[in-house]
């Protein structure tokens, strides 16, 4: 199997589908579905912390996306020590992890419905709590599946920028779950309790 040096286009487009159908996409589908967006960091209302790290998750995506397409399209890349490849892996293992992992975060934010958001808005009625598909195993199967893709993504070009901005966006993932926990404890009480005795966080 060609690398990504090798068959650029192709890497690089399965790599834009996470922004185009993952946020894009879902965005507009839901729109579709609910007749409403499902961006509540753009309301007047969103919580400006969690804003904030989704606006700090925006910046470090960009510098992975950055450390991967240098990989691709540039050649003198792997010869600088922040961009040099710090290991071989086959590059089937990245299709693998990455296909599983668009597909999973994919299936999720579908299966939330109308449940779904990009964000919190402090100011909406209370969120409905959904524990069906794969919310009955994970509390939160689209960061889970979102960063299992960008795992198998990162094994194309494992570079030391490249790795460390994924340890920071594993950080940051973690950052918003903990936010987001805090907000659905105070807006659901005791049924979000249960939830949290019930399903592990992430696996």
């Amino acid at each position: 199997m060609r690398t990504i040096a090798e068959a650029p286009g192709l890497y690089l487009g399965f790599i834009s589908l996470h922004l185009l159908l993952g946020h894009l996409g879902s965005s507009l589908l839901y729109r579709l579905r609910f007749g409403r967006s499902p961006l509540a960091y753009r309301s007047t209302a969103a919580d400006p912390s969690h804003a904030r790290v989704t606006r700090l998750i925006s910046g470090v995506s960009l510098l992975w996306a950055g450390s991967v397409v240098m990989a691709a399209l540039w050649p003198g890349a792997s010869t600088l020590p922040w961009s040099r490849p710090l290991f071989s892996v086959p590059p089937i293992a990245g299709w693998v992890l990455g296909g599983v992992g668009l597909i999973g975060m994919l299936s999720a934010q579908y299966g939330m419905g109308a449940a779904f958001r990009i964000g919190v808005d402090a100011g909406e009625q209370p969120p409905v709590l959904h524990e069906r598909g794969l919310h009955r195993y994970s509390r939160n199967p689209i960061y889970v599946f979102s960063y299992l893709y960008l795992v198998g993504a990162s094994l194309w070009a494992p570079s030391l920028l490249t790795l460390a901005s994924l340890a920071g966006l594993g950080a940051l993932f973690h950052a918003l779950v903990l936010q987001e926990e805090r907000y659905l404890a105070a807006r659901l009480g005791e049924s979000y309790a249960r939830y949290l005795l019930r399903v592990p966080r992430y696996l």
